[in-house]
């Protein structure tokens, strides 16, 4: 779907403008034909508007939505209210044709009519199931490798069903592989599903509010989290207005917050002061900071690894507990020394040592779904620490003992005698040093 109309809602427009222009923005690189209707109103709200006049709310959605069939589109919406008002309402007066009779007969008063065809899309909808993650990754032109990003669905991008059903309701995924088709790490976290409370602010419940807001920014705090996504403008409001509430109250909070079309924006070239990220009132600047420090990394790493499968691994620790050493030592933790490379720290692996206990099992390899494992990368990590100069000396003693003799280990000639076997052929010890020997013109 390419062409249809917009619902931007109250919102965005009112409050969050830089969210409209990097929505505009990935619609325009994405080739949609966007259209603008005359007409629109609140969707409207629920908390504000259903509680007090149920009737007035359905009327109201059912308007909207006729001024969309009018112009004979389908339509697109950014705000996960707005979104879930429209899903409701079509829900809702499927079921209740006498209502949707009542309510057309005041749309008729101003030519209009609601039949209920009109195809009802989210914006994080359109880019998944329209659009494809696989078509978003081709747009790239900045990669968030190594970046770690944690999702916030909202509850009315996924509830309730069967009004709202294009994601599994308790445990989504479709926002986190878009935000993985981007390259970043998607960050699971133990308060993904919980509601961003920002309702409360609407009712007068305040303190209520801040606390939703304080658990779920300190649970991805502690995740080391670079920043986190959300797809709805009242999240939004809720972890970045109330965060600097937060943080003005000297609370020990920052995590930056991004709507998905900031992100998509960012990665296909557009500038942060373009796109007006300086109107956050929780700087981003920290994660564009961290950004460019992973692009450095990410050159650098990819002289000796392939930075896709590091990446891939990385997301994956399905062979986390699998690794033979690790149940002997659990000090040594595989996984995490790739996620070490993911962020950066490639002299911080080197140096630590840990590194060395790899037996080189091949056992993460075997069990590895995608034939990945991880014992081609210990192995040049390996080397890496060598030339480095941060091996064992063991190692490099036995290495040096190598180059001179060409082997590790002399023949015992008194017990082979003892057990009757001849003497072995004079080892090539001198003959494989002079082979290894290398001149200045030698390939390295």
């Amino acid at each position: 779907m390419k062409d249809f109309a917009v619902f931007w809602g109250c919102t965005i427009p009112a409050r969050f403008p830089f969210i409209e222009k990097s929505t505009r923005v990935v619609f325009d690189d994405l080739g949609a034909n966007v259209r603008e209707l005359a007409g629109f109103t609140c969707c409207p709200e629920g908390v504000l508007v259903k509680s007090s006049d149920e009737d007035a709310f359905y009327t109201t959605a059912a308007r909207n939505l006729a001024l969309v069939e009018q112009a004979g589109l389908d339509v697109v919406t950014p705000c996960n209210g707005c979104y879930s008002t429209f899903r409701e309402t079509r829900a809702h007066l499927e079921v209740d044709w006498r209502e949707k009779d009542r309510i057309n007969e005041r749309l008729a008063r101003e030519g209009l009519h609601y039949s209920g065809r009109v195809k009802i899309t989210h914006f994080a909808e359109w880019l998944a199931d329209d659009l494809g993650a696989a078509v978003l990754a081709s747009k790239m032109k900045k990669s968030f490798w190594g970046m770690r990003i944690a999702v916030h669905y909202g509850c009315h991008l996924l509830r309730p069903t069967p009004s709202v059903s294009w994601d599994d309701p308790l445990e989504p995924k479709k926002v986190e592989e878009l935000v993985a088709a981007m390259g970043a790490r998607v960050v699971d976290y133990q308060t993904k599903m919980q509601c961003c409370g920002g309702a409360l602010d609407r009712v007068g419940e305040r303190e209520g509010s801040l606390s939703f807001a304080r658990r779920k920014l300190q649970d991805l705090q502690n995740n080391e989290v670079d920043a986190m996504v959300v797809v709805c403008p009242s999240c939004f409001q809720q972890f970045d207005l109330n965060q600097a509430a937060l943080q003005r109250a000297k609370e020990d909070i920052n995590v930056p917050v991004l709507y998905l079309s900031e992100l998509i924006a960012l990665g296909m070239g557009h500038q942060p002061d373009e796109l007006g990220l300086d109107m956050h009132r929780v700087s981003v600047q920290p994660f564009l900071d961290t950004w460019e420090d992973r692009q450095a990394d990410r050159a650098r790493l990819a002289a000796f690894f392939d930075v896709s499968l590091l990446n891939k691994c990385d997301s994956c620790q399905a062979c986390k507990d699998d690794c033979p050493v690790c149940k002997v030592d659990p000090t040594f933790q595989p996984t995490d020394i790739i996620g070490d490379l993911v962020r950066g720290d490639l002299d911080g692996v080197l140096a630590d040592g840990q590194l060395w206990k790899c037996l080189e099992c091949y056992t993460c390899q075997e069990m590895c779904h995608s034939r990945i494992g991880m014992a081609d990368t210990f192995r040049k990590l390996k080397e890496l620490a060598m030339a480095a100069g941060s091996g064992p000396e063991s190692v490099s003693a036995a290495y040096q003992t190598f180059l001179k003799t060409g082997v590790l280990g002399s023949p015992k000639e008194g017990a082979r005698k003892k057990l009757g076997l001849e003497p072995l052929p004079e080892g090539g010890g001198e003959a494989l040093a002079r082979v290894l020997q290398r001149t200045e013109g030698d390939a390295r």
